[in-house]
């Protein structure tokens, strides 16, 4: 299982679109979503909205089985709820998923778990 990060600068005035993307696919669409995830070897997604001065940033976080499968089938599938999802990447970064080129993968620069994970 591999972990993949990245940030995508939003669209100035997509914010809202981007903090309202986890109901419209993940809530409303739930069974799509996960059965797309599952196909696409998805074990966990996360999303952040990082302030900049620069703009507001989208940091995204996935454990993925192979990332080239997550971004190829993202970037090709022709379920409606990938479709869709395509869409939005267009709309809220700029991003054509379906002509970009592969995502490289981030590099891990460090690491640090406590050795017992409960609170203090």
């Amino acid at each position: 299982m591999a972990t993949i990060a990245f940030s995508l600068p939003i669209i100035p005035g997509k914010t809202a679109a981007f903090r309202a993307a986890h109901r419209r696919f993940a809530v409303e669409r739930r069974s799509e979503f996960e059965a797309s995830r599952r196909r696409l070897g998805v074990t966990a997604e996360r999303g952040y909205l990082q302030h900049t001065p620069g703009g507001d940033v989208a940091v995204v976080v996935f454990e993925v089985a192979d990332p080239v499968r997550l971004f190829t089938g993202t970037a090709h599938s022709g379920w409606p709820i990938d479709v869709d999802f395509r869409a939005y990447l267009l709309e809220v970064f700029g991003l054509d998923a379906a002509s970009a080129p592969p995502a490289l993968p981030s590099e891990q620069v460090f690491e640090w778990v406590a050795d017992d994970r409960s609170p203090p």
